[in-house]
């Protein structure tokens, strides 16, 4: 097996340095559509022509933590029976991020992929990786008790989760291309995920995940042959 994948590694490389790849960079951001914050972000990624006007690409995004804005409440509880008080209630915000695999087919319109102005769009697929955190007060909601070290968050909260997620999705874009330069973009994609998957109760509890979300990206192309 491992020999199997590594002669289509090496195929796929192959095919790659003899054939026209771009490389791009660049900037943008992310909104839920049931969320309340923007996303921004950096991504990179590469294309490759398969004639004039059609092409495959694949694009890695980092966009960066927000928190809630509403702080949320946990029950904390003493690690020692003769604590007193017992129990405390803790404020904490809850921050989320994304990191995303996406790839799929371009279609130019206009003039030709490495040519002049032109619009593009497609269909394509996208890996999403969330990071949730919660971050707690010293202190518990009146201020009197700092708690860490004696007591503890229940066993179903702890301080971090993950999501993973499959999504499909629609992308539209402009593109100018600078003679011996390279290409100026911006696009516009629409993911909804059609699978998500949070590992715990911190993940599937924030108030900052949509299945449904739109990305808004800015960069610049460079050709290489």
């Amino acid at each position: 097996m491992k020999n199997f994948l590594l002669i289509c590694f090496t195929l796929f490389m192959v095919q790659a340095m003899n054939a026209q790849v771009s490389i791009s960079a660049g900037t943008g951001f992310l909104r839920g559509f049931q969320s309340e914050k923007s996303f921004f972000g950096l991504h990179g990624g590469f294309e490759l022509p398969r004639n004039n006007d059609v092409t495959l690409y694949g694009r890695v995004g980092q966009y960066f933590a927000q928190n809630e804005d509403q702080a949320s409440t946990a029950l904390v509880t003493a690690q020692d029976f003769t604590t007193v008080p017992y129990q405390l209630q803790v404020n904490y915000f809850s921050s989320f991020n994304y990191t995303t695999l996406e790839g799929g087919t371009r279609y130019y319109i206009g003039n030709d992929y490495d040519y002049g102005f032109s619009g593009y769009g497609g269909s394509n697929f996208m890996l999403a990786f969330n990071t949730v955190k919660r971050d707690y007060e010293k202190t518990d909601i009146t201020g009197m008790y700092e708690w860490e070290g004696q007591y503890q968050t229940g066993g179903n909260e702890e301080t971090s989760g993950r999501i993973i997620s499959f999504a499909l999705g629609l992308q539209g874009g402009l593109k100018y291309t600078f003679p011996g330069t390279g290409t100026v973009y911006f696009d516009i994609s629409a993911q909804y995920a059609i699978a998500g998957v949070g590992n715990n109760e911190t993940a599937n509890n924030t108030n900052l995940y949509s299945p449904l979300y739109f990305i808004f990206n800015v960069g610049f192309r460079k050709d290489l042959y």
